[in-house]
């Protein structure tokens, strides 16, 4: 349970490190996939890290799990992308309780 959390909250991390690219200057689609994939299994190697290994399974080589689990944090941190997305959408569309308490008042000329 501890290496899917791990997962998520790497995946997130790394979404919001390529959301701070991004609003830095613009990305086309392509070079955001690159980049994402690259931090995921840039951070995967940096911190040596191997989510198969904890879930029990085994690969010919040990770099191959290292690489895996940073296509898989890359994988997860596209996710994170559209739900955040989809959560920031709702959030424009719902009115904001000031308009709804508070009537704008007709303005004096």
């Amino acid at each position: 349970m501890y290496e899917f959390a791990t997962i998520v909250f790497l995946g997130l991390a790394v979404c919001k490190v390529i959301d701070l690219v991004g609003s830095l200057g613009h990305l086309s689609r392509a070079a955001t996939i690159t980049v994402v994939v690259l931090l995921g299994v840039g951070l995967t190697w940096l911190l040596d890290y191997n989510v198969y290994a904890g879930w029990s399974q085994a690969f010919r080589s040990g770099w191959m799990g290292t690489v895996g689990t940073g296509l898989t944090i890359a994988g997860v941190a596209a996710i994170w992308h559209e739900v955040l997305d989809v959560l920031s959408a709702y959030a424009r569309r719902s009115p904001d309780r000031a308009d709804v308490m508070e009537p704008r008042a007709p303005r004096a000329a």
